[in-house]
């Protein structure tokens, strides 16, 4: 560029004005065309970038059009502004009447193609909703709620049916689940055919069944794991409406004023404006998990211990089994205890007679009721063989193994500082035949001195007991000393545990916030339970004089659930398909509470103040907890 520029000077300066003039707008041009050039081949030169593209791709045209009718072809294309992908077809996008064979859906370039691979029925209208799958090619904006109709008949069924999904346990609004209609009001139409039409909820739930024709039909809810449209009964989300709906049309009507003045003293005219609307459009669906008919059967009985096994069984028993065992020689006595039932599925014994439990290996019968095919109770025996099971920790296993000639080992609840209301709580590695109350003692602190106080010494059970509690009247802020003396507690095999020694703090008064909750109304059998921030149950209550109360509270969040208990089993029941059963009620108290230390607080709860799918507070994590 400089030796341009220096023979160009040396032309220029011999030349006549007009000839400069003439020579020196050339140059100029060529100049700038050769600027122009290296600034493009320079990338890094001048402004870069801009702001991101957040548009999300444009439907351009459509072949045949969207809501074309008599259609024929079942090969339909979608153009856009822009380089177009489909994200996940098969999940994200929702055909009604759903295709026994999902059409293919690929795109290219700047067009989506969709080949319905299944016939097309007569006089039907098709629904293809796109959902979240379109994104563009670049940044993936999605094209939110495309839905592409057709009809192969002569009109476009219009009528909509809309509403929520919420789990009926949480109340958490849940996404991608299919909603389904059926003009089979059969109980069976959902357990063996496809829907009728479908529908597929969006983040907040929300989901509109589109296209639909005039009748009557059944609505359900269903987390299609397998992509069947029906209900195959193996542990998915389900739900179902009780009641036929009808879907309707109405027209609304707006006034539209024109006034002859900007002072609006005197009008023109009046222009009504009419607009349909479909109905029903506020559904709400509570979905939950069926508890599977259980086929009851005896599973694999394990013996971790030389004096102890279990029988685990698929289902909660009835009624006890009898066991006899199996040996030339039967002991003169009882040869076993029985721990008390924690769960009504898993039975542990514990083996008392010396002979018979240092021997490797023991065969039983056990005579229990047993499901056949038909899942009826029927009488069953089954004989098995107690064999010790062994690892390669076995010295480890062995160092809590229960032996005659062993300590007496357990494991206690007692902290740091012991919560107000708890009870101290001791759990013995084998079950205990008696205690001595005079070798344990309970003292508070005062002044430096032990004064001893009073308290109880229950066990869990007169049979077999393997755990036993100190409840004795605390008071705030104290210092206690525990002291349990050698052989104070001996279990049955005749081992004693070792002293123990252990100081107790109680926690203050104003370390606790207290919290009273009163109720307007009081629905029958309304259990109010206090949840956690992850929503495990700190403490229950029943309703007495319209209020529910949970003093000596920790400060932490909290949040309020309650159940309606209608079959009064203490607990949260799910539904029941073929018995048309919803699931016992749930309401939320709709926000969370912050308790603080030496504080009390009164909340008022009108449980149907605030609608169902809106009551879950927002600041509430959002799992599901639906095993209660």
């Amino acid at each position: 560029m400089a030796f341009v520029g220096s023979c160009f000077f040396c032309i220029f300066a011999n030349m006549k004005p007009q000839q400069q003039l003439i020579r020196l707008t050339c140059f100029a041009s060529t100049l700038m065309l050769l600027l122009g050039i290296f600034g493009c081949a320079n990338r890094g030169a001048g402004p870069q970038g801009g702001p991101k593209d957040t548009v999300p791709p444009k439907v351009v045209s459509c072949t045949p059009i969207n809501g074309a009718l008599h259609v024929t072809s079942n090969t339909f294309d979608i153009e856009f502004d822009e380089l177009v992908n489909v994200n996940n077809a098969a999940q994200n996008v929702t055909i009604s009447p759903p295709q026994q064979v999902m059409p293919s859906i690929k795109s290219r370039g700047k067009v989506i193609r969709v080949v319905f691979e299944d016939s097309l029925q007569a006089n039907t209208t098709y629904t293809i909703e796109f959902n979240k799958a379109i994104v563009d090619n670049n940044e993936k904006n999605p094209l939110n709620s495309f839905t592409y109709v057709f009809s192969t008949g002569d009109h476009i069924d219009s009528l909509e049916i809309s509403g929520k999904v919420i789990d009926a346990a949480t109340l958490v609004a849940l996404k991608d689940i299919k909603v389904g209609i059926y003009r089979d009001h059969s109980d069976s139409a959902f357990l063996k055919k496809p829907f009728d039409r479908i529908a597929l909820t969006n983040e907040k739930g929300d989901f509109t069944v589109r296209n639909v024709s005039p009748g009557n039909y059944r609505l359900y809810a269903l987390k299609d794991l397998s992509n069947t449209n029906f209900y195959i009964p193996t542990g998915p989300d389900i739900a179902f409406y009780d009641s036929i709906i009808t879907p309707e049309m109405h027209l609304h009507a707006t006034a539209d004023t024109l006034w002859k003045t900007p002072e609006k003293l005197a009008y023109d005219s009046v222009i009504i404006n009419t607009f349909p609307e479909t109905y029903p459009k506020d559904l709400l669906l509570k979905s939950f998990i069926e508890v599977p008919p259980c086929r009851q059967l005896l599973k694999k009985p394990i013996r971790l211990k030389k004096t102890q096994f279990q029988l685990t069984f698929a289902c909660p028993l009835d009624t006890l089994p009898s066991i006899e065992l199996l040996t030339d020689s039967l002991p003169t006595a009882p040869w076993y205890r029985m721990e008390r039932l924690q769960r009504r599925d898993s039975l542990v014994y514990w083996i008392t007679d010396s002979t018979l439990y240092k021997q490797d290996t023991l065969k039983i019968a056990i005579n229990y009721q047993r499901a056949d095919s038909a899942l009826q109770l029927v009488a069953a025996r089954d004989t098995v063989l107690l064999v010790e099971t062994y690892n390669k920790n076995k010295k480890k296993e062995h160092a809590g193994n229960t032996l005659p000639n062993t300590p007496l080992t357990f494991k206690h609840n007692i902290g740091n500082r012991l919560e107000v209301y708890d009870t101290i709580r001791f759990e013995f590695d084998e079950p205990i035949a008696n205690f001595q109350k005079d070798s344990i003692g309970l003292f508070i602190i005062k002044d430096t001195t032990e004064v001893s106080v009073p308290f109880d010494v229950l066990l869990d059970d007169s049979i077999c007991a393997v755990k036993a509690y100190l409840p004795f009247k605390k008071e705030f802020g104290k210092k206690y000393q525990l002291r349990v003396d050698s052989a104070a507690f001996v279990s049955i095999y005749g081992n004693a545990n070792l002293h123990f020694n252990k100081p107790i703090d109680v926690k203050r008064l104003e370390d606790y916030s207290n919290l009273y909750i009163k109720f307007p109304v009081v629905p029958e059998h309304a259990i109010v339970e206090l949840l956690d921030s992850k929503e495990q149950v700190v403490k229950r209550s029943r309703i007495v004089n319209r209020e529910a109360a949970f003093e000596d509270l920790a400060p932490n969040r909290y949040a309020l659930r309650m159940i309606i208990d209608a079959n009064n089993n203490d607990k949260w029941d799910t539904g029941v398909l073929l018995e048309h059963k919803q699931p016992e009620e749930v309401y939320y108290f709709p926000k969370t509470l912050n308790l603080r230390a030496n504080w009390d607080v009164e909340e008022t709860w009108d449980i149907t103040a605030t609608p169902i799918e809106a009551q879950r507070p927002k600041d509430l994590a959002s799992t599901k907890n639906k095993k209660r």
